[in-house]
């Protein structure tokens, strides 16, 4: 039997963001072709109702992120972690 994302937590983009010290844009570019992710809402926006101005709003994805997706995105990202030296030219005087 294949293992199933139903009844396990799903965290929203806010709540990645808060738990990770980064943007809601981060989380959304991390997670948005991620194998297992919701996506709620469209690319587009295509389907919402206009502004009051008659603007087409800002198109916006909703993610649900599963807890196991979260955990096995942060275990491929920590384990090829490394510091990297950052080079910096010398000032000459």
């Amino acid at each position: 039997m294949a293992s199933s994302t139903f009844s396990e937590r799903h965290y929203t983009t806010k709540e990645v963001a808060e738990l990770w010290n980064v943007s809601m844009e981060t989380v959304r570019r991390y997670f948005r072709d991620e194998p297992g992710v919701l996506i709620l809402g469209t690319r587009n926006g295509t389907g919402r109702k206009p502004t009051k101005t008659g603007r087409q709003r800002n198109p916006t994805e909703h993610l649900r992120i599963p807890e196991s997706v979260l955990a096995r995105f942060h275990e491929q990202r920590s384990a090829g972690w490394s510091f990297r030296k950052i080079k910096r030219a010398r000032r000459s005087v």
